[in-house]
């Protein structure tokens, strides 16, 4: 066992291990600690130099095996040495100057990303866009990438996000980016749907395993909001105040994602009249609180009375606590057999669909035995009660009960959301059986839509 039979090529293939198993793992793997001082620079990625080489050694074929850290006794310079003789760079981990081009994995989560928000790309401030620059981040920390003060912050992946427009047939526009497109982008683009998932749900294992074995990555604290009301709750030594701004900052963001005007309203005014704590308590004795529409953030006023019973009456907690069990139960599902009993729950809760609820204009999807769009059982509930047991297109009753009693119709999104149509009840109808199949496969399938949105102006 020598440095010196070391080759180009097994630095190479010790480096793509590198990559695939993520920093953690490799450095477990062969009993190194990370690199303080000299790492390998090669593609644009940094590698710690010493355990890169240990690992290189086991490439050289079947009768060698990787060298270990005891095995390494003339320091690094022996090791620098080494690797600059194979034609390698060897840095003094400088900061960098510039951030790296994005990553195949990076970019698979970027288009499963982009793919489940558009239009709607949520804003840079959300914190749907800052987590997920979050993971971003962590994904190229994992390939041992690294880069300046800005490196994947939420302003320059939603800059990417724009980019990729430019590869969206559905855009009108020409996206953020003028250049030319790069091959490993339209490769990533070009993937069918099932393949994006499986690959992007490996990546997102490959992260909980990295974070799980202590892996850090650099964190971004959310932006200050505009509101000076929220700034204070924010800055507050209070644990109430400081929850109550970040609730209601994600309710701006919802509202915004939906195309609706993002402003608090009274609640600003309110709250610097009478306190954090009185509107709150407020809010959920009146349950007047809106957050059941958001139920799927798990971010409401609810759950800052069962974060903190101390702080509000008894009354109040048991009111809180039955609302997030109806926020439970409204929350979307990819499962069908959890969709029907959940549907079948809201149903014998009138006061649950009283109300067209919110829907959602942008459904997310998940990877289940098929790749699946996740449902809202309130959209469902309040499209069967709307109908009251007749199909909407032919006007002819229910062709059968259920074993609860219920008339037995289908619910049809006159939009398909696979076409990117909303999971919201304007998009739904309670059809029968009949008409449902009609309205999917029948010659005139189209003039049967056209009939169905009509009927339901």
């Amino acid at each position: 066992m020598a440095l010196s039979d070391i080759t180009a090529e097994a630095v190479i293939a010790a480096c793509r291990e590198f990559d695939e198993a993520g920093k953690t793992s490799f450095l477990a793997k062969y009993g190194f600690r990370a690199s303080r001082s000299y790492e390998l620079h090669h593609n644009g990625k940094y590698y710690d130099s010493k355990a890169v080489l240990g690992a290189a050694h086991g490439y050289l074929g079947p009768e060698y095996l990787a060298l270990r850290p005891q095995h390494f006794s003339g320091g690094l310079q022996v090791t620098v040495r080494v690797l600059e003789n194979l034609g390698f760079e060897v840095v003094e981990s400088p900061p960098s100057t510039r951030n790296p081009d994005w990553t195949r994995n990076e970019l698979i989560l970027a288009t499963e990303f982009y793919r489940q928000y558009a239009p709607r790309i949520p804003g840079k401030t959300t914190r749907r866009l800052i987590d997920f620059a979050d993971e971003i981040r962590a994904a190229a920390t994992l390939q041992g990438l690294r880069g300046n003060d800005t490196f994947r912050n939420p302003n320059g992946v939603y800059m990417k996000l724009m980019e990729l427009r430019k590869y969206d047939n559905t855009y009108s526009g020409i996206g953020l980016s003028h250049e030319r497109p790069r091959d490993i982008e339209l490769e990533v683009w070009r993937l069918d749907e099932t393949e994006l998932f499986i690959a992007a749900r490996d990546i997102r294992t490959r992260i909980r395993n990295f974070l799980g074995e202590g892996g850090q990555i650099p964190k971004i604290e959310r932006p200050m909001p505009k509101s000076a009301v929220l700034r204070d709750l924010i800055e507050s030594d209070d644990s109430v105040e400081n929850q109550l701004a970040e609730v209601l900052m994600d309710w701006q963001d919802f509202k915004r994602q939906s195309g609706r005007t993002a402003g608090l309203g009274r609640e600003p005014g309110q709250i610097k009249d009478s306190g954090a704590v009185y509107v709150i308590e407020q809010r959920v004795r009146n349950r007047s609180s809106g957050f059941d529409e958001v139920s799927a953030t798990d971010q409401s006023y609810e759950k800052i009375v069962v974060d903190h019973p101390d702080r509000f009456s008894e009354a109040v907690v048991q009111i809180a606590k039955g609302r997030i069990s109806d926020f439970e139960l409204a929350k979307p599902t990819d499962d069908h057999t959890e969709l029907e009993r959940k549907t079948t729950q809201i149903l014998s809760r009138p006061d649950l669909i009283s109300a067209p609820p919110a829907g959602n204009p942008s459904p997310r999807r998940g990877l289940a035995k098929v790749v699946a769009f996740f449902r809202n059982p309130l959209v469902v509930a309040y499209t069967q009660a709307r109908a009251n047991g007749k199909c909407e297109l032919c006007q002819t009753f229910a062709p059968f009960k259920k074993p609860d009693g219920t008339p037995y119709l289908e619910t049809h999104h006159i939009v398909p959301l696979a076409e990117g149509g909303p999971d919201t009840t304007k998009n739904c109808a309670a059809v029968c059986p009949n008409c449902h199949r009609a309205l999917h496969y029948a010659e005139n399938r189209q003039e049967l839509a056209r009939k169905l949105k009509s009927q339901k102006r």
